[in-house]
């Protein structure tokens, strides 16, 4: 039920985030799937044992792989099917933890949920680079 619900509520996350970036109305539903698709593969992963930064680059990874498919046939621009499906993976939770954190005086805290949100966001990007690079033979390259 648990699953039901993350699926749920992260398709209707992704959908939101869709509608605020202009995805044309016939790529929405696509783009909150795929979404939603990314979100599920982190949470099965994490609750597999695997680590939260490994879960989050395995999560973009997924979006930024799929993503390309119909991105290529509608002739959109990646960006509308990778953007709004990676928002609910933004560790936004721990950064604000590490705030909170840090003005409560407990840097040793404050300091470690930092490193794991800019380790997150980090792995979120290097999910989507890698597969941007393993999809697109020329991004990433400099052509003469």
């Amino acid at each position: 039920m648990d699953l039901l619900l993350n699926a749920l509520l992260s398709f209707v996350g992704t959908l939101g985030f869709a509608i605020l970036f202009n995805t044309p109305r016939n790529a929405l539903f696509i783009c909150a799937a795929i979404g939603m698709g990314g979100h599920l593969l982190r949470l099965t992963a994490e609750n597999l044992g695997m680590g939260s930064i490994g879960t989050t680059f395995l999560g973009a990874f997924f979006v930024g792989l799929v993503g390309i498919f119909p991105s290529r046939s509608l002739h959109l621009p990646l960006v509308l099917f990778s953007l709004p499906g990676i928002i609910c993976m933004v560790p936004g939770t721990v950064a604000y933890k590490a705030l909170v954190y840090f003005h409560r005086g407990e840097l040793s805290a404050g300091l470690q949920g930092a490193l794991q949100a800019g380790f997150k966001v980090g792995a979120i990007a290097a999910g989507i680079g890698t597969a941007r690079i393993l999809t697109d033979a020329e991004w990433g390259f400099e052509r003469r």
